[in-house]
């Protein structure tokens, strides 16, 4: 059922509402945001229940391709602070963050229609905003073969 209507919705809308969420978390530390006005109670893949807290965000989602650049960028109100609190101090401390980017359909909120993971790799917060840009997979910060060739792992190699 939630396939037909998802479809539905994709192609040529209908009365349901899709409501894009983020979880933002460093791992100890966890934000539920929902844009809107009013506070979202829905079920999580995990089968746990969580209350989204209703805040300004703009959010653009990546095009689907293949050049490497499929970022989430998306601009968050700071009007209590709380959570831009926590980027400035987990950007300046260059702790992972990761985001979790559900859509939920208004008709049945018990489970996600879309599930997207990122890593967030830049960000700016001011006094009114912040910005973050986040991605699938950061390959600039891969090693290949997983190894750095330096001095002390391979003495014959100079760095110039």
């Amino acid at each position: 059922m939630t396939s037909y209507v998802l479809n539905r919705l994709y192609s040529s809308g209908g009365t349901e509402i899709l409501h894009g969420t983020l979880e933002i978390t460093d791992g100890v530390a966890h934000h539920f945001l929902t844009d809107g006005f009013e506070d979202l109670d829905v079920g999580l893949e995990t089968g746990g229940l969580v209350t989204f807290i209703a805040c300004g965000i703009s959010i653009a989602l990546p095009k689907r391709g293949s050049d490497g650049k499929q970022d989430l960028k998306f601009a968050l109100c700071n009007i209590d602070g709380s959570v831009s609190g926590f980027l400035r101090a987990a950007l300046r401390e260059r702790r992972e963050i990761n985001l979790v980017y559900r859509e939920y359909i208004s008709t049945d909120l018990a489970y996600p229609s879309k599930i997207l993971r990122y890593k967030v790799k830049s960000g700016s917060v001011t006094a009114t905003e912040a910005q973050i840009v986040a991605g699938y997979f950061n390959l600039l910060e891969t090693l290949w073969l997983r190894h750095n060739y330096t001095g002390d792992f391979a003495p014959g190699m100079r760095y110039q």
